[in-house]
């Protein structure tokens, strides 16, 4: 089994320099799943490997032969939703390979109701997929058919729970900003010059969907999956390089103008409302 001073050396491989004290309770869930399964001490057998052939609790057969085929099959990525049935599994794509699997989970499936991305661990065990290892992290995004073509050819083959906790470290270090309290005025100048910035470069990309279209979509938006709707958008004339240059202009049109479902009030205006309030 790891040896206390192997913890050690496993906790700065995975962590770096981040002091015990600052260690969130998910990203400690995501180091033990990379210890058991990932990290190899000395001896060249990850903790699961190690624990089956010496078996030091004497477990049941059963028990061993499941341990056994998660071993065998365990594989961790970046998975997209592509299908969920409520209480009973999750159809995931492989982000990295293209490869799907149905994968039985209840928990889950009960809490996530939309397309997004899990990073997460799965296994077979007795002919079906699981999800096996710490709770899965979920991101409501989702790639374009191209996107994933260029994933896929990265070729990326190691992606592991080190690399999610990177990721919930920058969100942590790079909060997503509110937005800002503002007067009518501002907002109207602001709604101004966004819609001339975007007819602007709607020209040098070649954007078929125009700013009146958009804007009728973001009022009639219903609150579903936020990347769901920029795909719809892509499907309506907004081409993908454009998507990805000019995201935050596209972040101040989605916040700046209104909303049907704010009571025709834009993210700005409602922010500031309710900032005026407390």
């Amino acid at each position: 089994m790891t040896r206390p001073s192997e913890v050690d050396e496993a906790y700065k491989q995975f962590f770096r320099d981040l002091p015990f004290e600052q260690l969130k309770p998910e990203w400690e869930e995501l180091f033990l799943e990379w210890l058991m399964f990932d990290y190899k001490p000395k001896s060249g057998a990850s903790s699961l490997v190690e624990y089956i052939l010496k078996d030091p609790d004497h477990i049941e057969k059963i028990v061993r032969d499941q341990f056994q085929q998660i071993a065998q099959t365990q594989k961790y990525s970046l998975f997209e939703i592509l299908e969920i049935e409520r209480s009973k599994w999750f159809l995931l794509e492989d982000i990295y390979t293209g490869k799907t699997y149905k994968v039985y989970e209840k928990k889950g499936t009960t809490q996530i109701k939309n397309p997004g991305q899990i990073p997460g661990r799965v296994a077979n065990v007795d002919g079906r997929w699981y999800l096996v290892g710490a709770n899965s992290v979920y991101f409501p995004i989702t790639y374009t058919k191209r996107l994933k073509g260029k994933m896929k050819r990265m070729e990326i083959r190691n992606f592991s729970p080190k690399d999610t906790v990177e990721l919930l470290r920058a969100q942590e270090n790079h909060p997503p900003k509110s937005p800002p309290k503002v007067t009518k005025k501002q907002v109207s100048e602001k709604r101004k010059e966004l819609q001339a910035k975007y007819e602007s470069l709607a020209k040098e990309y070649n954007v078929t969907l125009s700013i009146t279209d958009l804007l009728k979509k973001i009022d009639e938006e219903n609150r579903s999956a936020l990347g769901d709707f920029w795909q719809e958008m892509m499907k309506n004339g907004l081409p993908e390089k454009f998507f990805f240059d000019q995201w935050q202009l596209l972040e101040d049109v989605w916040n700046y103008f209104p909303h049907k479902c704010l009571n025709g009030l834009s993210p700005v205006e409602m922010f500031s409302k309710l900032k005026g309030r407390s």
